[in-house]
């Protein structure tokens, strides 16, 4: 039996939709063995099929590594399913490693070919590229199979607080709410602030983060999915020198200052949602 780790995650980072995502401690464990016959233990029964996520990454692995086989999973999750920390590209992710330590022999795939076959399982790469890199990551779709992901380091001035509701979102749902149009000004604004997060999140320059923190093309949208959002980004950055933004596709919030302490200081009395309040560390 194996043992696999794989991160949490935080995707878009505001401005970067669907292409910059960030990677934490907080870990889910998948205990994996070589079997005759599938089966998944340790999450709820409806994806204990073969259509879940991690018998597909699974059997994608295979089929590249040219072998057959099958696996006994169990599943020790610590990662909030449906809050936009990348829960379902943590199991893609463990599917593929799983495959590839169990089976890949002499032939081990490296790091970008896991990183493509997940992306393809997922459907797009920013969760699944610090998943498997760590760091802050910048991915991008080269053609119709091919990403391609670049790592940078997070600076150690920056820390980070996750908002946890007690209520989920559905990346399917999030996605519909998108328009299929957007104005030319605010796409060009996106793009250069997605730029220059990663220089501030390297940097460590929270004036520059504060700037170009604001995005046009996801969290306008998002926004109304997430009870309690307008209150919580008012009341935080108003009171408190940092960033608000939607943590992938929400509706957990993700907090970025340069106070270690920031959340046993954060109160929020005047909430329709419960949340919890959680600080995390980066996975370099």
């Amino acid at each position: 039996m194996i043992k696999i780790k794989i991160p949490a995650t935080s995707a878009n980072l505001g401005p970067g939709f669907d292409c910059l995502g960030i990677s934490y401690t907080l870990c889910n464990v998948y205990k994996v063995k070589k079997a005759k016959s599938m089966l998944i233990e340790g999450c709820n029964k409806k994806y204990t099929t073969k259509s879940n996520v991690f018998n597909r990454a699974f059997q994608k692995t295979m089929k590249m590594l040219g072998k057959k086989g099958s696996f006994h999973v169990y599943y020790e999750e610590t990662i909030p399913a449906s809050r936009g920390l990348g829960s379902s590209a943590s199991v893609i992710v463990a599917g593929c490693m799983a495959a590839n330590r169990l089976y890949g022999g002499l032939r081990k795939l490296n790091k970008d070919e896991i990183f493509n076959i997940a992306a393809n399982v997922e459907g797009h790469p920013d969760n699944v590229a610090p998943a498997i890199y760590g760091g802050l990551t910048v991915t991008a779709k080269l053609t119709d199979k091919s990403y391609h992901c670049s790592k940078y380091r997070v600076s150690h001035k920056l820390h980070f607080t996750i908002l946890i509701p007690d209520f989920k979102t559905s990346t399917e749902k999030s996605r519909k709410v998108l328009p299929n149009k957007y104005k030319k000004e605010d796409v060009i604004s996106t793009i250069s602030h997605s730029i220059l997060m990663v220089d501030a999140l390297q940097t460590g320059n929270m004036k520059l983060l504060k700037n170009i923190s604001k995005d046009y093309v996801h969290e306008p949208y998002r926004k109304k999915l997430i009870r309690d959002y307008d209150y919580i980004k008012k009341t935080i950055e108003k009171n408190y020198d940092a960033v608000v933004l939607i943590s992938g596709s929400g509706p957990s919030l993700l907090v970025i200052s340069k106070d270690r302490h920031l959340h046993k200081k954060i109160k929020l009395t005047n909430t329709k949602a419960n949340w919890e309040i959680k600080p995390l560390k980066i996975k370099q």
